[in-house]
């Protein structure tokens, strides 16, 4: 019995360990806008009203399936044989679940766990499977998103009916074939939909089991369309009607305009790939545009800004836009721009334009800003 525990312990160990890996590889998914270019000149409007379209990030219902490995305790009650006592009470075990998200909250779930058997002395041993249904209470600030990606907690509520046989000649009776479970578990769910569970339930009085499982959750993504706003109208001026007298000609040369001046705002089409620092093509015809004005005005300096909306956490948020905005200076210099000219700063989620509580909102508030000084 030794060497089993210590097996079972072993599989824990790795499996929690597993956990934490995927955990870690994929803390860095996030949200991404694929924004679509217009025919409007970028210096003469930055922010330009757009037909783009986005992933809805809510939890939707949808169908899950899990399967899971553990060790139970088996407390069999022999209380009315004194000749019969347990001997062999941890084993083995493993159960199968299909499941369906039914709100942000509520999960419901069918599950068969297969319990491993207890050892009774002087001989003999009781099987032990059981069939159930259960309701999951989720927590945690992931539990509304696509999939519930990353970290959740929930608690479970449910009945169940128990089956045991016997092996060898063992005196048993079923006291209670129909029982109430509980039991409580994390979750942590990939962007791909594959996520690890770990979690203990409680049958009865004398069976308990903890598991950790691999789940797979079912769905895609939906698009969000938002419609093209209507552009301002163009203003057509009045005919002239009696030309007036051209002024003298002045012999000092007019200064030619900064074509730099107008490099003050948000740059509009500038996006990057999910959850990343990579540009987007639409991105890199805007800053092939951007680095051929500044070329023409090497005495400005340009402060170049990233922000985020708030999904995720506020450190993972500052440090996905230092690399955002990092990354167009990167690209602004490999078009030829001085890197002494161009400063980088970088602001996570704490200056938003608009409302996190919208789609809309956070489109906004991921956003790249240039300024010419």
């Amino acid at each position: 019995m030794d060497n089993k525990i210590s097996v079972l312990s072993l599989s824990l160990s790795l499996a929690v360990a597993s956990l934490l890996l995927v955990g870690c590889a994929s803390i860095n998914s996030g949200d991404s806008i694929t924004a679509s270019s217009n025919n409007n000149s970028w210096r003469e409007r930055l922010v330009v009203s757009k037909e783009a379209r986005d992933y809805d990030d809510r939890l939707s219902r949808g169908l899950y399936a899990a399967v899971g490995i553990g060790a139970s305790r088996l407390e069999p009650d022999t209380s009315e044989l004194p000749n019969w006592d347990p001997n062999d009470r941890v084993e083995p075990a493993g159960q199968i679940t299909i499941g369906a998200d039914i709100t942000k909250h509520l999960a419901i779930e069918a599950h068969s766990a297969d319990l491993g058997s207890a050892g009774l002395s002087p001989e003999g041993r009781i099987n032990y499977h059981i069939n159930g249904v259960s309701a999951l209470i989720y927590v945690g600030g992931n539990r509304h998103r696509y999939r519930r990606q990353g970290l959740t907690a929930y608690g479970r509520v449910g009945a169940g009916m128990l089956e045991n046989s016997a092996v060898g000649s063992v005196p048993y009776v079923k006291d209670n074939a129909t029982h109430v479970l509980f039991g409580a578990g994390i979750e942590y769910m990939t962007p791909i939909g594959i996520g690890l569970r770990a979690e203990g339930i409680t049958f009865d009085e004398d069976v308990q089991y903890a598991q950790v499982g691999l789940l797979y959750r079912t769905g895609r993504k939906k698009y969000i369309t938002r419609p093209k706003l209507a552009e301002t109208p163009k203003v057509i001026p009045a005919p002239v009607i009696a030309a007036a007298a051209p002024p003298p000609v002045s012999s000092v040369p007019l200064p030619e305009p900064n074509r730099c001046i107008g490099l003050s705002g948000v740059l509009d089409d500038v996006g990057f790939h999910t959850d990343s620092s990579g540009l987007t093509p639409e991105s890199i015809q805007v800053l092939d545009n951007v680095a051929y004005t500044l070329s023409t005005c090497d005495e400005v300096e340009v402060e170049i800004e990233a922000h985020t909306d708030s999904v995720g956490t506020e450190s993972y948020n500052q440090s996905l836009s230092e690399r955002r905005a990092q990354s167009v200076a990167d690209y602004l210099i490999n078009r030829g721009l001085d890197q002494s000219r161009l400063n980088v700063s970088a602001y996570g989620e704490l200056s938003p334009l608009d409302t996190n509580a919208t789609v809309d909102g956070r489109e906004r508030n991921r956003r790249v800003e240039v300024y010419a000084r």
